[in-house]
C-alpha cells in the first residue's frame, strides 16, 4: 500500500480513510460514491428522523401507565436502535449502487491498478452480485433482531445486541472490498474478520456511529472503503 501507514486500531483506520479521502491517486474515484451518498442520505435522513420519532411516540403510548418507568428506560434504546436500522438500510443500498466504484477504489488504494482478468465490466458485475449475497446474509440476522426492537421490555436487550451486530455487519460490508479483490469469498472474509475481532468491531462501530451524523455520512462510503484497505493491510501486525 504505497505511502500509507496502516493504523493499529479499527477506528484509527476509519479516521485515516477520511484523511486520505481526496488523495490525488484516487480522487476521481471518490466523486461517484460521494454523489450516491449525497442523494440517498440527503433524502433518507429527513424521512428516517420522522419515522423514528413516530415510532418512539408509538412505544410510549403502547405501554400502560404503570409501566411508565419502563418507557423511560426503553425509548432511548429503541429510538437509537431504530435509527441505526435505518442507517444500515441506507448504507446497504448505497453500497449496492456504488459497488462497482468501490471495487475500483479499493484496487487503487492497495496499489493494484492492473485491469482484472475478466475486464472491468465483469468485475463490476461480480461486485454487484457480491453485494446481493451479503445483503441476504445480513437480512437473515438483522430482520429478526429488528422486530424485537418493537417488543417493550425485550428491546432493552435487543438494542445493545443490535449495536454490536450492526458494527460487525458494517465492518464485513467494507472488508469485502479489499479482501474480495484478493480473490476471497464472503465466508473467507468472515474468517479474516473473526481473526481480528477487536479491530473489526472497532472499525464497524465507527462506521455505525458516523453513519448517523449528518454531512459526515455523505463522505462515509469511500472513506470506509479506504479504511477497510488499511484494516486488512499487513494484518500480521494485529
Amino acid at each position: 500500500m504505497p505511502a500509507l501507514i496502516s493504523p493499529k486500531s479499527g477506528p484509527a483506520c476509519l479516521w485515516q480513510g477520511f484523511r486520505c479521502l481526496f488523495d490525488r491517486r484516487w480522487r476521481s474515484l471518490v466523486l461517484a460514491p460521494l454523489a450516491i451518498n449525497a442523494l440517498l442520505f440527503g433524502a433518507g435522513s429527513v424521512w428516517a428522523a420522522g419515522r423514528v420519532a413516530a415510532a418512539v411516540r408509538w412505544l410510549q403510548n403502547a405501554l400502560p401507565g404503570w409501566l411508565d418507568w419502563l418507557a423511560f428506560l426503553a425509548w432511548p434504546l429503541f429510538g437509537l436502535g431504530l435509527l441505526l436500522v435505518f442507517v444500515y438500510a441506507f448504507t446497504a443500498l448505497a453500497n449496492l449502487i456504488g459497488a462497482p466504484f468501490n471495487v475500483i477504489l479499493a484496487r487503487r488504494v492497495t496499489g493494484d491498478i492492473a485491469p482484472p482478468a475478466g475486464g472491468w465490466l465483469r468485475e463490476a458485475g461480480r461486485a454487484v452480485l457480491s453485494e446481493l449475497r451479503k445483503l441476504r446474509y445480513f437480512l437473515v440476522r438483522v430482520v429478526p433482531l429488528g422486530l424485537l426492537l418493537w417488543v417493550p421490555g425485550v428491546n432493552l436487550v435487543a438494542g445493545p445486541v443490535w449495536l454490536v451486530l450492526g458494527a460487525w455487519l458494517l465492518a464485513l460490508e467494507y472488508l469485502d472490498y479489499p479482501l474480495g479483490n484478493r480473490g476471497l469469498g464472503f465466508p473467507a472474509v468472515r474468517q479474516v474478520a473473526t481473526a481480528m475481532p477487536l479491530r473489526t468491531l472497532g472499525f464497524g462501530a465507527g462506521v455505525l456511529v458516523l453513519g448517523a451524523v449528518p454531512v459526515v455520512n455523505l463522505l462515509l462510503m469511500p472513506a470506509a472503503v479506504i479504511g477497510a484497505c488499511l484494516l486488512v493491510h499487513d494484518k500480521r501486525d494485529t
